[in-house]
């Protein structure tokens, strides 16, 4: 008569599979967190990017900076061509006027009837 025994697992064996098992669960509950993490992350990563986009649309009217080419009449000077075309876009209206002659290459503050100069200034595009 032959004898079968049942082999049991020890219980080092069940301690360890008990171990692995938790070790398992921990690491998708880590992964799970990590992953919903990214998304909360990536979701707000995109909605800034549409908001800002939304944002830069809605402001379509913003002032643009452009040039024009000007005649000097008789009796012009700086300071009144540069009154004419000043808005407070610019910034100071006596670093506009060093802005007109830094333009025009001019090193001092005469300028002859006749004779044209490049005034930059702020424009709303429609």
């Amino acid at each position: 008569m032959m004898m079968i025994y049942e082999l049991q697992p020890s219980m080092f064996t069940l301690k360890r599979r008990k171990r692995n098992l938790r070790r398992l669960f921990l690491f998708r509950y880590f992964t799970d967190r990590a992953l919903i993490l990214f998304l909360a992350v990536l979701l707000t990563v995109f909605s800034l990017f549409f908001v800002t986009k939304a944002l830069a649309a809605e402001d379509g009217n913003a002032p643009v900076k452009t040039v024009t080419s000007v005649c000097i009449q008789p009796g012009d000077s700086l300071w009144s061509i540069a009154a004419a075309y000043y808005t407070p876009e610019c910034g100071n209206f006596q670093d506009y006027v060093v802005e007109i002659k830094r333009s025009n290459g001019l090193k001092g503050d005469t300028i002859h009837a006749g004779a044209y100069i490049i005034v930059p200034y702020y424009d709303i595009e429609p």
